[in-house]
């Protein structure tokens, strides 16, 4: 036999091997399409229902091909409280089917694939707008693969648009969205935006924000259905905000770069959130206040509780008063004795101003624990200091006051000053505050059943009498 007739037959064998391989897995990729479906709509009725709308991929159709097949379905958003309000997204594109299916061997991607699907968003009543707005573009295309590990990830690009809403314009720039998913769901989402700007018609106000990024990973808790341990972090380059007042005066913020962490781990039966945010270079009115770093912890949070007081909080109608049930919950979660952490800082050329607040409640039978004057009963511990760098603390007052006064640097410099060390001297005096000259600091803590600050024990009658008569003046 020839080799050119060798090769030709081991050509058309492969090919027949290919060929058949996709008549076959196009059986087992439209079964495992609809099962995704299935999954998805699960997933999202769990995140949704509890909110109120119902979301759901319906009419899902498939015309079976050999090497590919059409696809329809529908996502449908309902508001149940609205049977009227009814919106629908429809959707064609087409499904590829394995083990090497043609749009990936196009761009030769020889990954084994039991699928990889197309789709775009079409024209209804509901739509048509959206398409004006993307300038004829299917404004919303979905790309999605999925390997034989019931493993995928689907691509998801919103095409750059502009919308005129009542007051102003919006324009957005490109949204790509990625998501990996399993057998058990959605595990990591990724979201990019090249940028979103909005400008009112009378342009007293516009907004602009640059390349914003997100990411979420998701674990879902089966016994509490509203929450969730994981991952997620949202970051951007340059915010820039830009108001007219009533007065014409206008203001600017700007803000070279922002980050919002997020994470939760669960403990048994407890979670424990910890969020931190920071803004970089922070200006207003061209006037520059430094860089913030904000951590907040929330711990020792009791998940079943807080599970049924967000479903409470879901079914609560807008300014309805708390019921006797909803207020027995909030007590029980605070009777699950959660700990709240507070810590600020900010920073400048000069230094640093930093807080710290550490509260952890021990109980919440608030009326007979005040009762028994046994006030520090309340907290399991509880940590409130400041240190802060005395020229940064000027500095920001300085700041401060060239946008009050609209002083020149070195004027508004001098009055900080001499503000910063009139304010300090009373409470130096009295012991709430330390000053070093370099330093001012405070130091208020609960050890031991002893409320200390600045290293001084503060007896407890003391601070009840505090506390009673600034309950009176509020009254007041």
């Amino acid at each position: 036999m020839k080799k050119s007739t060798l090769a030709a037959s081991v050509i058309v064998a492969l090919g027949a091997v290919w060929l058949g391989g996709a008549w076959y897995t196009g059986k087992v990729a439209e079964e495992e399409y609809v099962h995704q479906f299935e999954l998805l709509n699960q997933n999202i009725q769990q995140s949704f229902s509890a909110k109120g709308l119902s979301v759901e991929f319906s009419h899902v159709a498939i015309e079976r091909g050999l090497l590919s097949s059409k696809t329809r379905y529908d996502i449908v958003v309902k508001d149940p409280n609205k049977p009227e309000s009814v919106f629908t997204l429809p959707f064609e594109g087409t499904l590829y089917h394995g083990p090497l299916p043609v749009n990936q061997l196009s761009q030769f991607n020889f990954t084994p694939t039991m699928f990889a699907s197309v789709d775009k968003l079409t024209k209804n009543d509901k739509t048509t707008k959206w398409f004006a707005a993307a300038k004829g573009e299917s404004p919303l295309s979905v790309s999605t693969s999925m390997n034989y590990q019931r493993q995928g990830k689907a691509k998801i690009n919103f095409a750059p648009f502009e919308t005129s809403v009542e007051k102003g314009v919006w324009q957005v720039g490109d949204v790509n969205l990625s998501v990996d998913f399993s057998q058990k769901g959605i595990q990591q989402a990724h979201l990019a935006l090249s940028n979103i700007a909005y400008q009112e018609a009378n342009a007293r106000l516009r907004l602009k924000f640059n390349n914003i990024n997100a990411m979420a990973e998701y674990q879902p808790i089966k016994e509490w259905d509203l929450l969730f341990t994981g991952q997620q972090w949202i970051s951007g380059g340059e915010m820039y905000i830009e108001e007219e007042n009533t007065q014409d005066k206008t203001n600017h913020l700007a803000i070279k770069n922002w980050k919002i962490d997020l994470n939760t781990v669960r403990k048994e039966a407890f979670l424990d959130l910890a969020m931190n945010l920071k803004l970089e270079g922070t200006h207003l009115n061209q006037i520059h206040f430094g860089d913030l770093n904000l951590n907040t912890a929330f711990n020792h949070l009791d998940g079943e509780t807080l599970n049924q007081v967000l479903h409470a909080k879901f079914a609560q109608i807008e300014d309805a008063p708390l019921t006797d049930a909803e207020i027995a919950l909030i007590r029980k979660f605070f009777d699950g004795q959660p700990n709240f952490i507070l810590r600020p800082t900010l920073s400048n050329s000069a230094g640093k101003l930093t807080t710290d607040i550490d509260v952890a409640v021990a109980t919440s039978d608030l009326s007979s624990t005040l009762s028994t004057g046994k006030i520090f009963k309340l907290f399991r511990h509880f940590i409130f200091k400041i240190d802060a760098n005395k020229a940064a603390l000027i500095e920001t007052l300085t700041a401060a006051e060239q946008l009050s006064s609209k002083l020149d640097k070195e004027e508004a410099a001098r009055i900080a000053e001499m503000k910063i060390n009139d304010g300090l001297k009373t409470p130096v005096q009295q012991g709430i505050l330390v000053d070093d000259g370099k330093q001012v600091k405070l130091d208020l803590v609960l050890e031991n059943g002893e409320l200390k600050l600045n290293g001084k024990v503060i007896p407890e009658e003391q601070v009840a009498s505090i506390l009673f008569l600034a309950a009176m003046s509020m009254g007041y």
